[in-house]
């Protein structure tokens, strides 16, 4: 019975010991995610335009790429309508915090190449940027 109790004992005060209280917290200055919401279609009837158009989705720090991504090269009749919408979300790479340049570059076989940019601001942690063909 003592030996019972013993063990029982030296069991509950192991127990006691071996569990820490954490006290530590985490930081609160942790800034917010910034992403990017590329969202491409057209509002337009292209269903007869066979020519080829290729668009590149771009994120820029002053003149420095932080990331860009080129779309397979589709005809103009193929490029989706406001219901079907093509849409990508990308984190800025390291989280900059800095003012960014988000849009697009676009080529149209045999007429020529053109873009569009919108302001990210610095602080800002969401901006969608629309390219309606």
């Amino acid at each position: 019975m003592k030996f019972n109790t013993l063990v029982v004992a030296a069991s509950l005060m192991a127990g006691l010991w071996s569990c820490k209280k954490h006290t530590e917290k985490p930081p609160h200055n942790i800034p917010p995610v910034r992403t990017v919401k590329y969202v491409v279609y057209t509002s337009r009837d292209y269903s007869n335009n066979n020519s080829l158009v290729t668009i590149k989705l771009r994120m820029l720090a002053g003149n420095t790429f932080l990331w860009d991504s080129v779309l397979a090269p589709m005809q103009l009749k193929n490029i989706p309508g406001p219901d079907n919408k093509l849409i990508v979300e990308k984190k800025v790479p390291g989280n900059n915090n800095t003012e960014l340049s988000t849009g697009f570059y676009f080529s149209i076989e045999n007429v020529g190449d053109s873009w569009y940019y919108e302001k990210f601001n610095a602080g800002e942690s969401w901006k969608t940027v629309s390219l309606d063909f």
